[in-house]
């Protein structure tokens, strides 16, 4: 009975130690879970807030050796994805920039030809708003088939298309040309097209204009050449001609000759104004002088012609910045011109002004006039009111148009007003040259 009473308190003595250890043993079990859980729903908060693109966020720290392993990875992977994420964004504006930046218009389009971007020159270029054209198909906002149908041939093609486009405008026409670029992805599938736009019109006119100057310099060329080479013929040909028949032949293949000798001499001076397009012959000059020489210069001509030849020149030195040859070249062929279509015993007036900034030059006469719809196309190469007058006098086509060059390349500007019957008054400008500093003049001899 007594062992009784001892193995039953034993066994109650027992139960209590077992349940003073098994209670802290489950109190710790329940702590452990409740901080995995605590973890994990951080661990799933920051791993969803990173899916959605919020690379800023961190799982926090944790110290339960499984849980912080993989609260180490997520954050480590946030971190690798912002800076990558960092990386392509400035790759992106890069690209967004040098596509503003880029002269030339640029267009790209996914696989179905909807406009994903296209830049501002673009936009200039082709007529368009921008901001309205992003998301259209390229066929409704470029309305012209063959650009539409190079970018549908590229991307159906894998290809490149270059070609050249006319595109008309409402007040213009201008020419394009195009490079069409297909897409592709890693796998090689398309993805779209780039469309580069250059603008050539005014390549092209250049290259109308110089064949108009080859196929006109030739054209002129051969004239007198001709001239001279069916005189000398008949002349060789025909060994008894008179005397005076003779002399007549010899005065006019020396008039040919002449006009020959002008002609390559204005072709030449065109040439050596467009190639030499630099300041280095400039020099400080009064304009005065230069027009008085030129005025003196003329007076023979004048006499011949019985022409009555005035200068009016400005009370003051006006100083300019210039090549004194092609400016004392633009001041006698304005005075030559108004000489050669001046009748005899006409008036010719030259005056020199100032108009602020600018020194301005007038060379009026009272001779035939121009007519309002030729005074634009005066200064064109070897354009002429009435060609039969000018080859009698001895005109080349290119006097004016040698003035305006020599006007462009000394800033400036050249006009004309005329009336029919009544005169003409051209009128050249230029700047005045900058104000000596104290030290420059004390520079000078």
């Amino acid at each position: 009975m007594a062992l009784s009473h001892f193995a039953f308190a034993a066994g109650v003595i027992l139960l209590g130690a077992s349940v003073w250890l098994l209670v802290p043993a489950l109190l710790a079990a329940i702590y452990l879970a409740w901080r995995n859980t605590v973890a994990m729903e951080h661990l799933t908060d920051a791993t969803e807030a990173i899916a959605q693109g919020d690379f800023e966020r961190r799982v926090p720290e944790q110290h339960t050796p499984g849980v912080k392993r993989l609260a180490d990875a997520v954050n480590l992977m946030a971190r690798t994805s912002i800076r990558r994420v960092s990386m392509l964004t400035a790759d992106r504006n890069r690209l967004a920039t040098i596509f503003a930046g880029m002269v030339e218009g640029v267009v790209d389009v996914d696989e179905k030809q909807n406009i994903i971007h296209i830049n501002d020159a673009a936009a200039l270029l082709l007529g368009l708003v921008r901001e309205n054209s992003i998301g259209k198909p390229v066929w409704q906002v470029i309305r012209n088939q063959k650009i539409t149908l190079d970018i549908d041939d590229a991307i159906r093609n894998r290809t490149v298309i270059k070609a050249r486009v006319d595109y008309p405008r409402v007040s213009e026409r201008l020419v394009f040309d195009i490079y069409v670029a297909s897409l592709s992805d890693d796998q090689g599938g398309p993805i779209g097209a780039v469309l580069v736009l250059h603008d050539v019109t005014e390549l092209k006119h250049l290259e109308r204009i110089r064949t108009d100057f080859v196929a006109n310099a030739s054209h002129e060329l051969k004239t007198p050449i001709t001239a001279i080479r069916g005189l000398a013929e008949t002349m060789v040909g025909d060994p008894d001609v008179e005397k005076s028949m003779l002399m007549q032949y010899m005065e006019r293949i020396h008039s040919q000759s002449l006009r020959l000798s002008n002609l390559v001499t204005d072709l030449m001076t065109i040439s050596r104004l467009e190639s030499d397009q630099g300041t280095s012959s400039f020099t400080r000059m009064n304009f005065n002088d230069l027009v008085r020489r030129e005025v003196r210069a003329a007076a023979s001509a004048v006499e011949i012609k019985l022409h009555s030849l005035t200068l009016d020149p400005f009370p003051e030195p006006l100083e300019v910045y210039g090549d004194r040859q092609n400016l004392s070249q633009l001041c006698n062929n304005l005075i030559d011109n108004a000489i050669k279509y001046t009748p005899e015993g006409g008036q010719i007036k030259v005056r020199v002004r100032r108009d602020q900034a600018d020194v301005v030059l007038e060379v009026e006469d009272n001779g035939i006039g121009i007519s309002p719809q030729y005074q634009e196309r005066v200064f064109e190469r070897f354009y002429r009111v009435d060609k039969a007058r000018s080859q009698s006098l001895g005109g080349t086509g290119l006097g004016l148009s040698i003035v305006r060059n020599i006007a462009e390349r000394h800033y400036g500007s050249v006009g004309v007003t005329s009336q029919l019957g009544k005169g003409t008054t051209f009128t050249f400008r230029m700047p005045l040259a900058e104000p000596l500093l104290q030290s420059e003049v004390s520079e000078q001899p």
